[in-house]
């Protein structure tokens, strides 16, 4: 993982585009693209050059001359300058420019030498979305798991040491201004371009580190695998597999991917696999603690019959006491006294911890308000609110089931 931090540090937020055909697209394409534009034409600090009537606020007009051409200051790469037809106006502004073949390409007009660079990087940022998201929904971070205590808490413990990466595009790694036009009436033309021999080299070194992080994620011992914390590692490897698949077809567009080690395992893969090999490996006991002296053995079994139900309808193995998770439940039955009322009532308040017995944590709690039953006697009455207890929590809704469900939702996050 330190490579990916290496390239975190290195590009920012990762925004890498992927290889395309260099057909030119002109105009706009909506609001969120040029704001993403914009910012890269901000961080890029290549503004046009001043006309030679000494013009230097981008405004259009007469003051710049018929088939003005100026190129970026200081630009990051130095192109081969496109070729011109007859009257002047450059190859790119209409078809693919085979002076930049080696390059992805997308082109923009505006009113303003602004406004066309914007619209150039706009047409980069729609078409680079577009192309990733036609092949995968990336997710929008994922977390390197910590040797050890790293499984996510109820409290919402992050691992200290999380790598998060954004596959939003709010700028453009590597994209240049590589030329512009002005047709001497009103329109200003730019070409961004984007060095395809540099997206394959980025997305490469992208696809390779996930590799390896997937690897150290998976390398774990039977007891490890066979935890919460081995699910979660699933969890991020598939994240980090998802990311993958984007990528990948980023570089098959790009037509290189002779350089990814190994084969590359979907996300559903791995999903698939925590569902089907790890969580049917961890056992959770229960036990059922009487607060009160009428929670009485044949209650308490009831109560424990039913959390075992929802702990084994998720997929997980029946536990004992002695278990790395242990699900404490503490049950207590009180009478309720109503004046005046000839029959009995009682009421039954639940409150239940998961939690895992080697760290301490506690992962799950459960619990609901008192419920109250009653009948022509009290032990009636407190069976009744048993039943009711049992019923509560194998609700497919709101009991433990869903409870316990939520949690290895959440452990995707």
């Amino acid at each position: 993982m330190r490579t990916i931090a290496s390239l975190v540090l290195k590009f920012g937020i990762i925004t890498l585009l992927p290889a395309c055909a260099s057909v030119p697209i002109s105009g706009g394409t909506g609001a969120e693209s040029e704001v993403a534009a914009q910012a890269a034409l901000n961080a890029m600090n290549n503004g046009w050059q001043s006309s030679p009537s000494g013009n230097s606020d981008g405004a259009s007009g007469a003051s710049q001359p018929s088939g003005w051409q100026d190129t970026p200051a200081t630009p990051a790469r130095q192109q081969t300058p496109s070729s011109a037809t007859a009257g002047g106006k450059p190859i790119w502004v209409d078809s693919a420019d085979p002076a930049y073949a080696a390059y992805i390409t997308r082109t923009g007009f505006g009113a303003s030498p602004d406004q066309s660079d914007q619209r150039a990087l706009s047409e980069l940022v729609a078409y680079f979305r577009q192309s990733i998201q036609s092949e995968t929904t990336l997710t929008s971070s994922y977390s390197e798991a910590r040797a050890g205590n790293s499984v996510k808490t109820e409290s919402g413990l992050r691992m200290e040491e999380a790598i998060r990466i954004s596959s939003q595009l709010d700028a453009l790694e590597g994209a240049v201004i590589a030329a512009r036009w002005y047709d001497g009436k009103s329109a200003y033309y730019s070409l961004a371009t984007m060095d395809r021999a540099e997206t394959i080299r980025i997305y490469t070194e992208l696809v390779n580190a996930n590799v390896n992080a997937i690897d150290n994620l998976l390398n774990m011992t039977k007891a490890e695998k066979e935890s919460f914390d081995g699910y979660l590692r699933y969890q991020q490897a598939a994240a980090l597999a998802d990311k993958n698949q984007a990528y990948a077809s980023v570089l098959s567009v790009a037509g290189d991917r002779n350089n990814i080690r190994g084969d590359l395992k979907t996300g559903f893969e791995y999903r698939n696999e925590a569902r089907s090999t790890v969580i049917p490996k961890i056992p959770i006991g229960v036990i059922v603690n009487p607060v009160t002296p009428n929670v009485n053995a044949i209650r308490a079994g009831d109560i424990e019959a039913a959390f075992s139900s929802a702990i084994t309808k998720n997929g997980f193995q029946g536990g004992t006491a002695r278990s790395r998770y242990v699900l404490t439940v503490d049950v207590a039955l009180e009478e309720i006294s109503y004046p005046n009322n000839i029959n009995k009532f009682s009421r039954i308040s639940l409150n239940a911890s998961l939690r895992d017995t080697q760290t301490g944590n506690r992962l799950i709690a459960y619990g609901f308000s008192p419920l109250r039953e009653g009948h022509t006697t009290l032990v009636e009455a407190e069976n009744w609110c048993v039943r009711s207890a049992v019923a509560k929590i194998g609700d497919a809704q709101n009991g433990f089931g869903k409870k316990l469900s939520d949690y290895l939702a959440s452990l995707s996050e």
